[in-house]
């Protein structure tokens, strides 16, 4: 028969301070003492948080925030659609717009509604293809493409190597994202022509509504675009109006110059504004800063020399 327990015997200041407090209780059974322990924990202290925006005042100064400053929290620092209240809750970067690097922003990935996308897997279901390069919505664009259209400024888009090519179209050019020269031949992988149609990768993804000002020393030439070489004129048929150019990689370049097509000269940092050019110049050995193509056709819209020395 059980006798009745003891008091429990009081704690000193010292144990009552400590985050878990112990009680002891002795039982007698058949003539035999037993002590009972018996342990509560106290509440773990909640992480202070003293904006109270919901984001810990510990992760907002590791992340360079301000931990009195509840606005900061709204704010978007990446310009990738997900607020840094979001980053915090979702363990994404607050300053990439793109965590695990598959060419879908964090903010699309977390608000586009499909489950087969996640921030931080590049590859989400599994299928050997990029989240950026799945077309989600089955519209026929790519999800990287999607993000794009949305986004009124490209430069947003990580280019780690600074070869003019976004990381998220490296894969489909076949270049490395650490490499600006992929192909060491001495020319930037953002001056090359993947695909052969005398647009340099750099242009490919251009789009004229971007609202970016890429022309830092406004000289009028994109930054991208300063000293670009596509190749030398290898022909030019004044009758048919037919015009070769072989690339800086070795081959053909060949489109229809009419007399729509505008002809330009290259503005070359440093140098005078050069003159006007037109098909005269169009001359063997002169060399091509870029041609632009008429829409699925071989017209050429138009033509960038670069003035001969002398």
């Amino acid at each position: 028969m059980f006798s009745t327990p003891t008091t429990p015997r009081r704690t000193s200041p010292t144990e009552s301070s400590t985050s878990l407090r112990s009680f002891r209780t002795v039982a007698v059974l058949a003539g035999s003492a037993i002590a009972l322990s018996i342990t509560f924990a106290a509440p773990a202290t909640a992480a202070v948080d003293s904006d109270r925006d919901g984001i810990p005042n510990r992760w907002e100064r590791s992340h360079g925030m301000n931990p009195y400053r509840s606005a900061d929290a709204r704010a978007d620092y990446d310009r990738d659609g997900l607020t840094n209240l979001g980053e915090y809750r979702h363990h994404s970067r607050l300053r990439d717009e793109d965590t695990d690097n598959d060419g879908h922003d964090d903010g699309d990935e977390v608000h586009d509604g499909f489950r087969w996308t996640r921030v931080l897997d590049r590859d989400s279901d599994d299928d050997g293809t990029r989240d950026g390069d799945e077309d989600s919505d089955h519209d026929g664009v790519s999800n990287e493409d999607e993000d794009d259209a949305k986004e009124s400024c490209r430069r947003d888009d990580d280019d780690t190597d600074h070869d003019s090519v976004d990381d998220e179209d490296e894969n489909e050019l076949g270049t490395s994202v650490r490499d600006a020269d992929s192909d060491d031949d001495g020319v930037r992988d953002g001056t090359e022509d993947g695909d052969h149609d005398g647009e340099s990768n750099e242009d490919e993804d251009d789009d004229a509504e971007d609202v970016c000002s890429h022309d830092s020393d406004d000289d009028g030439v994109e930054d991208e675009d300063e000293n670009d070489v596509l190749g030398e004129i290898a022909s030019y048929d004044a009758e048919t109006g037919v015009l070769t150019v072989t690339s800086v990689n070795g081959f053909a370049v060949v489109g229809t110059v009419t007399e729509d097509t505008e002809i330009d000269f290259e503005h070359v940092d440093g140098q005078p504004e050069p003159g006007e050019a037109s098909t005269a110049d169009l001359l063997v050995g002169t060399q091509v800063a870029e041609i632009d193509f008429e829409d699925d056709t071989d017209t050429i819209e138009e033509i960038e020399l670069y003035q001969p020395v002398g």
